[in-house]
């Protein structure tokens, strides 16, 4: 399974975004504050509390709370959220998985586990998402041919096996998406409860295989 957590990766692409020591700081407490608390109730004054530098530091380079959010977003969308991406699934295509039960079952599990690992960092994604849907769009578009071009070779061969429904790629891809996000969104958004993981990726798969089996 993979283990890497956002804020891991967010400070991988540090080099990327050209951020001193300080502003990575800045962003990190924001990034932790916004997940916690929420975006309303995160104060500047607790983000440079957090961070370890003085309110003034945090305006010199951020002139505003919604600066930050910005700064937070656009790499997880542009650099984060597809890495985590393209690391899953390496690891998707080593796990060599025979049956299609399997990959199912796999990627579900797995998925369900990192957006919970996550939460309020995804909190933060869906609740902005909402408000302004071009950042759906762009995440989409780079997730499309990323997970197009990686898992084509993969579902092919389910459908060659009998095993998958034939399909284009990209449309099961995307029925395996909606089911998931229909299970994650209510978790992530309405409830702080943990998730039962093992009893959610058994549903789904039950599903999943119904509809989309030869």
């Amino acid at each position: 399974m993979t283990e890497t957590d956002l804020t891991t990766l967010f400070t991988k692409t540090r080099a990327q975004n050209n951020l001193s020591d300080r502003q990575l700081k800045v962003l990190q407490a924001s990034l932790t504050l916004f997940a916690k608390v929420g975006y309303d109730r995160a104060s500047t004054t607790d983000i440079a509390q957090l961070a370890g530098v003085s309110e003034g530091t945090v305006f010199s380079r951020f002139k505003t709370k919604e600066q930050l959010l910005r700064a937070i977003l656009t790499p997880f969308i542009d650099q984060v959220l597809p890495l985590a991406a393209d690391e899953f699934l390496e690891q998707l295509q080593m796990e060599n998985l025979p049956h299609f039960v399997d990959f199912i079952t796999f990627i579900t599990h797995d998925r369900m586990s990192f957006v919970m690992k996550n939460r309020g960092e995804f909190k933060i994604f869906v609740q902005e998402m909402g408000r302004n849907p071009e950042l759906l769009q762009m995440l989409t578009q780079r997730l499309n041919t990323l997970i197009n071009s990686r898992l084509s070779e993969l579902l092919m061969a389910y459908q060659d096996k009998g095993e998958l429904v034939k399909w284009a790629p990209m449309r099961i891809s995307r029925y395996i998406t909606s089911v998931l996000l229909g299970y994650l969104l209510p978790n992530v958004l309405m409830s702080d409860e943990p998730l039962d993981i093992e009893a959610q990726t058994q549903e789904v798969v039950e599903f999943l295989l119904r509809g989309l089996h030869a």
